[in-house]
């Protein structure tokens, strides 16, 4: 049976819940959000892959798009029932076996970051996965919640018998030498951060263009939100998934309008190139993407609009 909405309506109002219920679906409170989940497995193919949380943590809306005014934003986040307050921000890292290989993508935040971040560790561990056996670590970039995690508590280095690799463009800009005298003072923390990261590891690989890493796993230029900003492509069995790190912040702003200009994008021009190129080879190709920042696990398919764009995530089963 179908109620009409007058019915419902009806419904609600004879049985006293409208004053409860109504107020709570039409502006629910996510301020203070958590999710229980911890971990997802999935795979590409043959290829076994599992999303492990960092956390999360909370933007000033301000940070979506530099061009836009605070009241066009608010109006943006309300048309999607998003708090017009903050932006929340997952972080999703991805663990990816390949035989004896365990390759994970990024760090996180460790404990030196904003928000409930600073987890991997915990949630490595209820994914039953040993951090020792690790043996690759890849960084898609040098900011602070994908790298600064490099060091424990003790200021030693994770996974240190892993293998680390990032982009060349991307570690030679971040550790130049005067560096820290050449930005606005307001980057001036960014900066010391990814050079204490990146200068606690003590053998780190770098590449240019394009590297393939394991068999089936692909590192490729997205450079733009950073000078050397990579991803990952995963190939297996005819199925594919691209790992984005910061090539899109949130599925409710760099896909329903891609020409948001978030204020850590470094290139903005270049960032909203690589978002149009990558937005355009996901859709015709049918790739399924993974996003750092996404809603937990992040993983799914984004479809193309007219002028904007949707995430269609992945069935989690409960």
């Amino acid at each position: 049976m179908f109620l009409s909405r007058r019915k419902l309506l009806n419904y609600i109002n004879c049985t006293g819940i409208a004053a409860i219920s109504t107020p709570i679906f039409g502006a629910m409170n996510t301020n203070g959000n958590t999710h229980h989940l911890d971990y997802f497995k999935f795979t590409i193919g043959n290829i076994k892959i599992t999303v492990v949380s960092d956390g999360g943590f909370q933007l000033p809306i301000s940070s979506i798009d530099i061009n836009s005014t605070e009241e066009s934003l608010k109006k943006h986040l309300r048309k999607y029932h998003m708090p017009d307050d903050h932006i929340y921000m997952n972080t999703n890292l991805a663990v990816i076996e390949v035989g004896e290989n365990k390759l994970i993508i990024d760090v996180g935040s460790g404990s030196r970051f904003i928000g409930s971040t600073g987890k991997l560790f915990d949630n490595l561990s209820k994914a039953n996965i040993d951090p020792d056996s690790i043996t690759h670590v890849f960084l898609t970039h040098a900011h602070p919640d994908h790298i600064l995690g490099i060091r424990d508590d003790f200021d030693e280095t994770i996974f240190p018998n892993a293998k680390f690799m990032i982009s060349e463009k991307e570690f030679n800009w971040w550790t130049k030498k005067d560096r820290v005298n050449e930005v606005e003072e307001t980057f001036i923390q960014m900066v010391l951060w990814a050079q204490n990261s990146l200068n606690a590891i003590p053998e780190i690989s770098l590449f240019t263009n394009e590297k393939s890493i394991l068999p089936g796993i692909t590192a490729f230029d997205t450079s733009g939100h950073s000078p050397g900003h990579s991803s990952i492509l995963v190939e297996s069995e005819g199925s594919k998934l691209i790992i984005g790190g910061d090539v899109f912040r949130n599925t409710y702003t760099s896909l329903k309008n891609p020409d948001f200009i978030p204020d850590t994008d470094m290139d903005p021009v270049k960032a909203k190139k690589t978002r149009h190129e990558i937005l355009d080879l996901l859709t015709k190709e049918k790739i399924a993407y993974l996003g750092y920042h996404f809603p937990f696990p992040g993983v799914g398919h984004i479809i193309a609009h007219e002028k904007s764009y949707e995430f269609i995530p992945a069935s989690i089963r409960w």
